[in-house]
């Protein structure tokens, strides 16, 4: 567990103490499960899963699966085949998410112009979502 732990740090991109004072466990316990003198705690482990909600609890615990768990559903052909409005209250799901995914979506984003903020006739729109400073998102999905 041990080495999960290190990965959600290096993932992260937090150094030990920001990703101990994150978690809200003292620095020297984490650096003691860290170097192997001691396992984490249901205490510790809680407190991870908590402010880790994308880090899936049974990679993190049995090392089974992927490390971060899906964010959104896909949307299935008849959702998709629907005319689209949006409304303030389609509210989908607000999460943490890393800085390194919100990185990754900018740089992709930014290597295109942006040519217009309205969608073209012919196509349909999915869903929006809004990053904000504390790392979280909001996804509004159009009503069907």
């Amino acid at each position: 567990m041990v080495e999960r732990i290190r990965e959600i740090i290096d993932y992260s991109g937090l150094t030990m103490s920001q990703f101990a004072d994150g978690v809200e466990v003292p620095r020297a316990i984490l650096s003691h499960i860290m170097s192997g003198r001691n396992k984490p705690s249901l205490d510790v482990v809680q407190k991870i899963i908590t402010n880790y909600k994308t880090v899936d609890v049974n990679w993190l615990l049995l090392g089974e699966g992927e490390m971060l768990t899906k964010i959104v559903e896909p949307v299935t052909e008849k959702q998709s085949a629907q005319p689209t409005k949006i409304s303030k209250e389609t509210i989908v799901e607000t999460t943490s998410v890393e800085v390194a995914e919100v990185e990754k979506v900018q740089s992709v984003n930014s290597s295109k112009p942006m040519q217009s903020a309205l969608p073209e006739p012919e196509k349909q729109l999915k869903q929006i979502v809004f990053f904000y400073t504390d790392n979280t998102f909001s996804v509004y999905k159009p009503e069907v």
